[in-house]
Order: structure tokens, then C-alpha cells, then sequence
């Protein structure tokens, strides 16, 4: 057996022994009362229901932007959106706000509380208290509103009220789509019993 000539040497030698010891001890300490944990309180989140997050997959705030063949900036933003399973272009959405700029400067800014933008039919449908809102100072209201993808149109064939220049105004339904006498300009068309109180002052 090796000797050791001073005081150092011997304190390495005896850490060499005594600090395994303690390790295995220690180990052994926390084996002994690890069986008294409770399984079910080991995991917080065991109450998670997994099926349903697979059956409700959700999107948190998706945004699709795309340009119309007209020229059209289009930017459409939800809260949630939820793909349908049986249709990957298509999904329901909630809490929409969308944006329309047009190639002459003006804008439409669109919210809807839910609606179901579809991508192979090239087009969205948005429900439950649509709202437009126009550069030309027109605020549209509605139930349910059609929006093409790839191109400027716009329709709905819900009763429709409008506030704007002329005055206020109630039709059964509404169109907008490009001018054919006049590329990049649009008209809007009101049909269906459309009735129209002129306000002089605006």
C-alpha cells in the first residue's frame, strides 16, 4: 500500500473513499421516499383531453394575403381558424377582419364574427354581423357577405343598410364588382326594394 508523506495527500485519498459513499447514500435516500408519490399528481396536465384537441385542431391567428387578377391587395385575418378534415382548402374561421385595397388607392375594410374561406371555389363567405367600411365613407352592414379570391366582387343577399354621402340606405341586396367602362374603378349595385333617405347635408 502506497504511503502518503503529507497532509494533502491524504485528504485525496480519503475523498476518493468517502465521497462515493455519500453519493450512493444520497441515491439511495431519494429511491426510498420516491415511493410515496402519487402517480396521478405526477403529471398536471393528465387532465387534458387529447382526442378532442385532435378532433378541434385550430390555427391561432392565421392571415392569408393575395392579390386579385385585377389588382386588388386582399388580407384576410381571423382569431381562430379550424381546417376542415374533409377538405384541406377549406376552413371555417372566427373573428375576421379583411382588407381590400384597391389599384386607385381606396380601401374597404371588412369584420365578421365567423365565416368559411374556401380555396378551390375561390372564395370566402363570412356571416353573423358583417360590417364594411369604405375609404368613400360608406358603412355597410349585413348578415352574410360572398368575397371572390381572384378577383374584385363582392355580394350579399341579406338585407343590407348603408350610412354614407347620400344619406342612409336599405336594400335587399348588394354587388360590387370592376367597371367594364372604367378598368380599376368598381361599382356598387343595391337591388331589391332599395330605398334611400337623402340627407342634404352630407
Amino acid at each position: 500500500m502506497s504511503s502518503y508523506d503529507n497532509g494533502y495527500s491524504r485528504f485525496i485519498a480519503m475523498a476518493k473513499i468517502v465521497l462515493p459513499l455519500a453519493g450512493l447514500g444520497l441515491l439511495s435516500t431519494l429511491f426510498l421516499f420516491s415511493r410515496d408519490i402519487d402517480p396521478m399528481r405526477s403529471i398536471p396536465y393528465s387532465q387534458v383531453d387529447v382526442d378532442q384537441i385532435v378532433r378541434e385542431q385550430r390555427i391561432k391567428a392565421p392571415d392569408y394575403t393575395g392579390v386579385t387578377s385585377d389588382g386588388t391587395a386582399i388580407r384576410v385575418i381571423a382569431d381562430t381558424a379550424r381546417p376542415d378534415i374533409t377538405n384541406p382548402n377549406r376552413a371555417s374561421a372566427e373573428a375576421l377582419v379583411a382588407r381590400l385595397e384597391f389599384t386607385d388607392g381606396g380601401f374597404a375594410d371588412i369584420t365578421a364574427e365567423a365565416g368559411v374561406i374556401d380555396t378551390e371555389i375561390d372564395e370566402a363567405n363570412l356571416r353573423d354581423g358583417v360590417v364594411i367600411d369604405t375609404s368613400t365613407g360608406y358603412h355597410i352592414v349585413t348578415e352574410r357577405l360572398k368575397t371572390a379570391l381572384s378577383e374584385t366582387r363582392l355580394s350579399t343577399d341579406t338585407t343590407v343598410t348603408a350610412d354614407g354621402p347620400l344619406g342612409h340606405l336599405t336594400a335587399g341586396s348588394m354587388d360590387m364588382r370592376p367597371d367594364p367602362e372604367a378598368p380599376g374603378s368598381y361599382v356598387v349595385v343595391f337591388n331589391d326594394g332599395v330605398k334611400l333617405i337623402y340627407d342634404p347635408q352630407q
